[in-house]
């Protein structure tokens, strides 16, 4: 009784501390950027930096992966669930062993390939890697959320008269769509929060991405002379759109990770 007690007090312990230190950066960030002029610190942050153009290429690169991703992955898990075709399992596990590829691997010869189709600079750069970068690890998920459900549903929609494509649109995709909500959630954040892609495709700094503001508000302020606090306002703006996000889809990211994991 008072070992499972003290192992209970020392992982509730843990679990505060690991949430403390998780949230001290998040906090102090918060705290520091009203510190100084208070509010009007985020209004220097807008002075300096016309945000709409970054906005909307992170909303049209983040909404175009996410097309592409979700149908594409979609499709194939299904595919790779409950479909028999040759070599099936040898094309599975090859695709994926992409998800052991280092990304920064692939950026050289992703930027190639961006390069020759003359796409750098426009947000399709970004679209077509982020997409191929993300598909593996949700195919993973989506099987697995297919593996789960009973074959017999797939039957007797045959019996039905129900062809692949209406049991897939139909009957799979409205079961699975805790699984499919988790995808769009990783993907989106994936897909907001990447970098080094974002600075090498897209030159043009007017048109970049929202991850990659910060950074360039920090080179022009430390030329202006900026205080610390309105970098900090910077910071903040850029990354409300990912804790509102996080905020409203945490349960499904929760329930896809979990449910997906169990293999039926």
């Amino acid at each position: 009784m008072r070992k499972s007690l003290l192992f209970k007090t020392s992982g509730q312990i843990i679990c505060i501390f690991a949430t403390a230190v998780a949230l001290f950066p998040l906090a102090l960030m918060l705290i520091r950027s009203f510190q100084g002029e208070g509010a009007h610190n985020y209004v220097r942050v807008f002075e300096t930096v016309n945000l709409a153009p970054n906005f909307l290429t992170s909303l049209l690169v983040v909404f175009g992966t996410l097309l592409i991703v979700s149908a594409v992955a979609a499709m194939a898990a299904f595919a790779f669930s409950k479909l028999n075709f040759p070599f099936k399992k040898a094309i599975y596990y090859t695709l994926l062993t992409g998800m052991m590829i280092p990304t920064s691997a692939l950026i050289f010869p992703l930027f190639q390939i961006v390069k020759g189709l003359s796409l750098n600079n426009t947000p399709f750069s970004l679209i077509f890697p982020y997409a191929t970068l993300n598909c593996c690890f949700n195919l993973m998920v989506l099987k697995n959320y297919f593996d789960a459900l009973p074959n017999e549903v797939m039957e007797s929609a045959r019996i039905d008269g129900a062809s692949k494509g209406k049991i897939f649109t139909s009957i799979m995709m409205p079961i699975a769509i805790p699984g499919l909500a988790f995808v769009l959630i990783q993907t989106f954040l994936n897909a907001w929060n990447e970098l080094q892609m974002a600075m090498i495709f897209i030159n043009d700094t007017s048109v970049q991405p929202i991850s990659v503001v910060p950074l360039r508000f920090t080179q022009t302020a430390g030329v202006q002379g900026f205080p610390l606090e309105v970098m900090y306002a910077a910071l903040v703006v850029c990354l409300s759109p990912i804790a509102i996000f996080y905020f409203f889809g945490s349960r499904f990211l929760i329930e896809g990770l979990t449910q997906g994991a169990i293999k039926g």
